[in-house]
C-alpha cells in the first residue's frame, strides 16, 4: 500500500503534463459549429472581367455598325 501512495503523486504529475499538453495542442478535428473556409475568388473575378470586356466589345460594336438603329 506504501507503494501506491509513494506512486500517486507522480501519476497525478503525469495526468496533468497530458492535459496541458492537450491544451496546447488542439485536436486537428474540431467539433461543434466552424468558421467555413473562405477560398480566394480569383477564378470568378477573372471570369466578371472577361465578360464585362466582351459586354463592353459588343456594345460599341453594336453602336459603330449602328445594329441598335441609333443613328438615322
Amino acid at each position: 500500500m506504501s507503494e501506491k501512495n509513494n506512486n500517486e503523486p507522480q501519476e497525478r504529475k503525469d495526468y496533468m503534463r497530458k492535459s496541458t499538453e492537450d491544451i496546447d495542442n488542439p485536436p486537428e478535428q474540431k467539433e461543434g459549429l466552424q468558421e467555413p473556409r473562405v477560398k480566394e475568388m480569383n477564378k470568378i473575378k477573372v471570369g466578371v472581367a472577361i465578360f464585362v470586356v466582351i459586354v463592353l466589345i459588343i456594345l460599341i460594336v453594336g453602336i459603330a455598325s449602328d445594329m441598335f438603329g441609333l443613328m438615322n
